[in-house]
């Protein structure tokens, strides 16, 4: 059995990668304790690969990963994911957000959220959790206070947690980059990364010789980032990652004068790229075959929808600077609108029918709300408006 190792408990954003890289490339996912566990198993050959995340849009690298790859032995990069992260605030179902009195996250989670929670829940303490999965799980197991948890839809589905606020990440371009581990390396054609760390001598210009090598020969620096060597105070370790093969005769080249140029240097492994093609869909990738997971899954849904509601109710507000309050009801806007939402039911295998009475509610909303704002104006001429 071919199985990938990743950072658990269940719900993490982890498990989500791990289940995506999964279905397309026949592994069994298997839950891991630690990060640490994770790359020892690929190391010692227990696990047939593992993945663990590398970096964050919104919150940086993870150091923890970094530090793994630096000092274990046996492993190689052999591919990347890349997830969009969508975080929500999670509670126990029936919690009414007035009340909550601490949020649980990952320290990195707690990060891409922090204008959410300084706005919405000003002063209320935040406390760091092991993962996500464990700040869901933490809530979902306490009764005495209100508490919530900034987390995934599959981690609120795990635990039975309702979402109360959805995508409350700062960013809505967050995105987690994960490597795939392995034991050994792997033979691909197409285009291709290279992802390496290296150790400089204290010395002036020793920055400028390792971007050098690569510069001189064209080849693209996707990444470079420095870390604490973990010895004296000031001594640091480089990653870098640019386009390329090592096959390639001008990347060898550059990495054995990298090598020259450094006090050493450790390839972490050379993998497809595929830029542009991780990216599967916005919304996250679970297995939802039970049935609080599926009825999690229509809570998110719902979720959706009431934010497109709202969205087009702040766009009706708007039109209604345009109208009259003898000219609210615009009959063959109407007309248009409806007979191309019923033709979109059609082709979506939705009942028509249903389309068409929903939309009659959203139509009767529409018109109520302008005109309270109409009639909230002072009396004067609305006409060219």
């Amino acid at each position: 059995m071919r199985t990938m190792g990743y950072l658990g408990p269940y719900g993490t954003f982890s498990h989500t990668a791990a289940l995506n890289y999964c279905d397309r490339h026949g592994y069994t996912p298997v839950c891991c304790a630690s990060l640490r566990s994770v790359v020892q198993q690929v190391a010692s050959g227990d696990l047939t690969c593992g993945i663990v995340p590398v970096e964050n849009s919104l919150g940086g690298s993870v150091g923890e990963t970094l530090d793994l790859l630096t000092v274990i032995g046996g492993i190689h990069v052999t591919g990347e994911l890349k997830l969009p992260v969508r975080q929500h605030l999670l509670a126990r179902p029936g919690t009414d957000l007035a009340v909550i009195k601490k949020v649980y996250s990952h320290p990195q989670a707690l990060a891409q959220c922090r204008c959410f929670l300084e706005q919405r829940l000003p002063g209320t303490p935040v406390e760091e959790t092991t993962s996500t999965a464990a700040a869901a799980l933490k809530v979902a197991e306490s009764t005495a206070i209100a508490l919530a948890a900034v987390g995934s839809q599959s981690a609120a589905a795990t635990y039975g947690l309702q979402i109360m606020h959805a995508d409350i990440q700062d960013n809505v371009d967050n995105t987690t980059r994960f490597f795939v581990l392995a034991g050994e390396e792997v033979s691909f054609s197409g285009p291709a990364k290279t992802s390496l760390v290296l150790a400089l001598q204290d010395c002036p210009g020793a920055l400028y010789r390792i971007l050098r090598p690569l510069a001189q020969r064209e080849i693209n620096m996707t990444r470079i980032e420095s870390r604490p060597s973990g010895g004296k105070l000031g001594e640091y370790i480089f990653f870098i990652d640019f386009k390329g093969h090592t096959d390639c005769p001008e990347v060898s080249n550059a990495i054995e004068e990298l090598r020259r140029n450094s006090l050493w240097l450790k390839l972490l492994g050379c993998y497809p790229d595929y830029a542009g093609e991780s990216r599967h869909s916005h919304r996250e990738k679970v297995h939802l075959a039970d049935l609080p997971g599926l009825r999690g899954e229509i809570d998110q849904v719902d979720a959706d929808i009431l934010h497109l509601l709202a969205r087009r109710q702040q766009l009706v507000e708007q039109i209604a600077a345009f109208k009259s309050k003898d000219a609210v009801v615009d009959s063959q806007r109407e007309k248009e609108v409806m007979h191309r939402v019923k033709q979109m039911a059609c082709q979506s295998g939705i009942d028509p029918d249903i389309v068409e009475g929903i939309y009659r509610q959203v139509f009767k909303g529409a018109v109520r709300r302008q005109v309270e704002l109409l009639n909230s104006l002072p009396q004067r001429a609305y006409a060219g408006q």
